[in-house]
């Protein structure tokens, strides 16, 4: 019986730590098309695709207006949730999203032209894939 308890423990733990292993960047957010709206008031929609991520304030003065594409980088940190960054060259804004497409709430984090903080979590009310 110990040694089934044994190996029992031993599976648990060489399965945890599997689980706990880092996750190479994923392209599989490419093709995504995201909007979501900030606890701020702030609105946006985001699309990844192959050549970076582009976005509209759609609160902002130019909802119609296209920024980017921009190179970004992310991460699949656990299943069909993302984290996902991007530098805005030539702005100084440095933009960070961690998307859970599981319970359809994203959290942003971001510094603006280089000297404002953006901290907030959004409900996503519209994705296609």
């Amino acid at each position: 019986m110990k040694t089934v308890i044994s190996l029992f423990v031993l599976f648990t733990l060489m399965a945890t730590s599997t689980a706990a292993e880092l996750q190479p960047p994923t392209r599989k957010l490419n093709g995504t098309n995201i909007t979501y709206n900030y606890t701020s008031g702030r609105s946006y929609n985001v699309k990844f695709e192959q050549a970076g991520i582009s976005y509209r304030y759609l609160s902002g003065s130019k909802p119609e207006k296209w920024w980017g594409p921009f190179s970004y980088k992310a991460f699949e940190v656990e299943n069909n949730v993302y984290y996902a960054a991007w530098f805005e060259e030539g702005y100084g804004d440095y933009v960070t999203l961690l998307i859970n497409f599981n319970n359809n709430l994203l959290y942003g984090s971001a510094i603006l032209s280089g000297k404002t903080v953006h901290f907030h979590g959004a409900k996503i009310i519209n994705m296609s894939r």
